[in-house]
């Protein structure tokens, strides 16, 4: 009841600053699923399948500005009922405000109030967001200062503390930022930036370190520290058609997980971290390339080092992922999502277009153990990918794309289960016919070979699209040659999907057949179970 009282509250406020000429306007999202147990895929012994069958979740979003008075504020209402979004095994209920703030402009000072979504450089020390399909709000509950000199410098300074549910996790974060934008002799431009964090724990949180520290012999024994201070640097040089970005951070010594990739991860450490992270880009007319660099030693930097914390709580930095956040149904099954503890990457995407009408792409990705053989004989490659693909539009109504994807995926180190080598080959093809200015299809061809892991795949896919308004789409996963090791039989995972949309407001329903594996948002990794059943959405903003 508090929680509605607040919303209608914040509601009425917002329709009285309505009335002061200000602008008003909102956004609500709906998803709603019906689980339809199927034990051949895996579909089952879950509560959602045996007991519950129905979940929903939804998100009333209302925000009010007034360049007048350089106010801004708004307030989001979300709702849970039988959600498989935080955990997908286990049901989440709730409802409450889950986010508002109040924003006000002087001049040259932006003073910020509530639920907080920001980051320092590209979030390697500190980054709240919200990835809704795979349960993350990690906002800020605090307050926010920015100050700006002369559009050449940017001040900024925060504090409080980090959302979980309807709550929030009581160790407090302060940080500070300063970012600059400034010309060399009309040829360069460079955007530097610097950035300190400090959490502090508190009492509660330090006691369950200390009693999981008294539970060890006394040669693995320390002494914990309250606060963990995290410090940035970081710089975007651009001249002419090259932009390079580069970014180092360190954190202090403090208590984390032992190291995830070969000791159990329900023990703790005392060390500090480090992390390098650059891109180079290059690009001309029909040329541009990517290059990536990441290093990561014991960069765990989590609100609380205690091991039970679930997945995605009170995580403070993102790790920005190197290996490819594919679309493809069957190659997306295999992406390598950033470790805290001890990582090397490389990465590289380069697109060529010889002609107009053909675009060729190229992407590689390499991350290993920065350790060698000496020190640590096993697991010194953790993921390596190719990717080609190859862009034709042979006639002005036709568009065709094809081509193939490799990776080498440890299995054991990512998932928890399965082979430390797992090769998955995977070609592809795709064919769009625009029928004419609103009508076109769409065909989708995938097939999958990986022994180590699940065997053979094929995927179909058949899409038809009336824009602006219509898309109706079948597809079919089929594990025809499976490895008995996952799968003792073949399955054949299906998709029927309709969307429909009529100006702002987007309705979808689609039956779904889903095997168990990872799914990736956002360079944002978690392992999901099959799910069978029905799929309703609803996407309006107002």
């Amino acid at each position: 009841m508090k929680s509605f009282f607040s919303f209608f509250l914040l509601t009425f406020i917002l329709k009285f600053c309505y009335a002061q000429n200000g602008y008003f306007g909102g956004s609500f999202q709906s998803n709603a699923n019906f689980f339809i147990r199927d034990e051949k895929i895996g579909a089952a012994n879950l509560p959602h399948y045996d007991n519950l069958k129905v979940g929903a979740d939804a998100w009333l979003n209302l925000n009010y500005t007034n360049d007048r008075f350089g106010l801004e504020t708004g307030v989001r209402l979300d709702l849970f009922y039988n959600s498989i979004l935080r955990v997908p095994t286990t049901p989440y209920n709730g409802v409450g405000i889950g986010n508002f703030f109040i924003k006000k402009k002087f001049n040259d000072l932006t003073i910020t109030g509530g639920y907080i979504y920001d980051q320092i450089g590209t979030g390697i020390i500190f980054r709240t967001y919200e990835e809704r399909m795979l349960g993350i709000d990690n906002a800020l509950l605090g307050a926010r200062s920015e100050y700006n000199i002369q559009d050449k410098v940017r001040l900024k300074a925060f504090a409080g503390v980090q959302k979980l549910k309807f709550g929030v996790t009581l160790p407090v974060l302060v940080g500070a930022n300063a970012e600059g934008s400034f010309t060399v002799k009309d040829k360069a431009q460079i955007y530097p930036g610097i950035g300190v964090l400090n959490r502090s724990l508190d009492q509660e949180t330090m006691n369950r370190v200390v009693s999981t520290l008294e539970s060890y012999d006394t040669a693995g024994r320390f002494v914990p520290k309250y606060n963990t201070y995290a410090f940035t640097a970081y710089n975007t040089l651009t001249i002419g058609p090259v932009t390079w970005y580069v970014e180092g951070a360190y954190k202090t010594r403090e208590a984390i997980k032992k190291d995830q990739i070969r000791d159990a991860v329900d023990s703790l450490i005392n060390s500090d971290g480090s992390c390098i992270y650059s891109t180079l880009n290059y690009s001309t007319r029909g040329f541009g390339f990517t290059l990536q660099f990441k290093r990561t030693d014991n960069f765990y930097l989590h609100n609380s080092p205690n091991p039970t914390e679930a997945l995605f709580d009170g995580v403070i930095a993102f790790l920005p992922p190197i290996s490819r956040q594919n679309s493809l149904r069957l190659p997306a099954r295999y992406f390598a999502q950033s470790l805290e503890n001890r990582e090397l990457a490389f990465g590289l995407e380069a697109t060529y277009s010889p002609v107009k009408k053909v675009t060729l792409t190229m992407q590689g990705a390499y991350i290993r153990d920065f350790l060698n053989k000496k020190y640590n004989p096993t697991d010194t490659t953790f993921f390596g990918e190719a990717f080609l693909l190859a862009r034709i539009l042979p006639v002005k109504s036709v568009e065709v794309e094809f081509g193939m994807h490799y990776a080498r995926y440890n299995a054991f180190l990512y998932r928890k289960e399965g082979h430390h080598e797992v090769d998955a080959y995977s070609p592809f093809a795709e064919v769009v016919y625009k029928i004419n200015k609103k009508h076109s299809i769409r065909a989708e061809f995938q097939y999958q070979h990986v022994i180590k892991d699940w065997g053979q795949w094929l995927f179909g896919l058949l899409e038809y699209s009336f824009a602006p308004h219509l898309t109706i789409a079948v597809s079919d996963m089929w594990n025809f040659d499976p490895n008995p090791e996952f799968n003792p039989y073949p399955n054949h995972y299906y998709s029927v999907y309709a969307g429909y949309t009529r100006g702002p407001h987007k309705f979808n329903i689609s039956y779904v057949k889903q095997v168990e594996g990872i799914v990736c948002t956002g360079g944002v990794c978690r392992l999901e179970p099959a799910f069978s059943g029905v799929k309703v959405g609803i996407n309006t903003t107002f």
